[in-house]
């Protein structure tokens, strides 16, 4: 028998809460829970995350930090003679970081116990809203908003995907949300660049 090494311990854990907390909600999983699924003892599970919280953190941890540096990036990043290529650089950006953490992600946007936790669900609000802010630039009206709004559903839609579908989509979904932001009429896209 292989013998299990702490830092695949601590991922085994990982991905069991992430399983439980998906199928059974964070408020409805335990720890006791996660410790019987992995046949370890609930002092074992303590050992790498002291409370049901802290594998919530960790499982979130990417997520939350890859929006944070996706945004940091944007902001270092403002090409004045090409606004579109940025926007869609960011855009692009943020469907990889969705494809990448599709478990985490669909756990965030389902269950409640996660949307409510003040350090995931405030911080991921407050990042969503700065990702929209930047994609909407300074001088934007209510339509860009819109745009905006439509593109960013267009990539939160690979949530309710299967992983697989979502992955070999990639391009579809992207030109899709490409698409919300150009759908302005002709001359209202000519008097913006302008």
């Amino acid at each position: 028998m292989a013998e299990i090494t702490p830092v695949g311990t601590r991922s085994q854990v990982l991905a069991t809460a992430l399983e439980l907390f998906t199928t059974q909600g964070y408020e409805g999983t335990s720890l006791r829970q996660i410790a019987e699924r992995l046949g370890m003892t609930k002092a074992a599970v303590y050992y790498h995350f002291p409370a049901k919280e802290h594998l919530v953190l960790e499982l979130t941890r990417p997520f939350i930090d890859g929006m944070a540096e996706l945004l940091s990036r944007a902001r270092d990043d403002r090409r004045p003679k090409d606004p579109h290529r940025r926007r869609v650089d960011l855009l692009d950006g943020y469907l990889e970081l969705l494809l990448a953490q599709h478990h985490v992600v669909n756990l965030l946007a389902r269950d409640p116990g996660t949307q409510l936790h003040p350090d995931i669900g405030q911080r991921a609000r407050v990042l969503f809203s700065a990702l929209e802010t930047e994609l909407v630039g300074t001088d934007a009206g209510d339509d860009d908003r819109v745009r905006v709004s439509c593109a960013l559903a267009a990539l939160t839609a690979v949530v309710n995907m299967p992983v697989g579908l979502a992955a070999s989509s990639r391009q579809v979904v992207l030109d899709a949300a490409t698409a919300a932001l150009d759908s302005a009429p002709p001359t209202a896209r000519r008097a913006r660049r302008t």
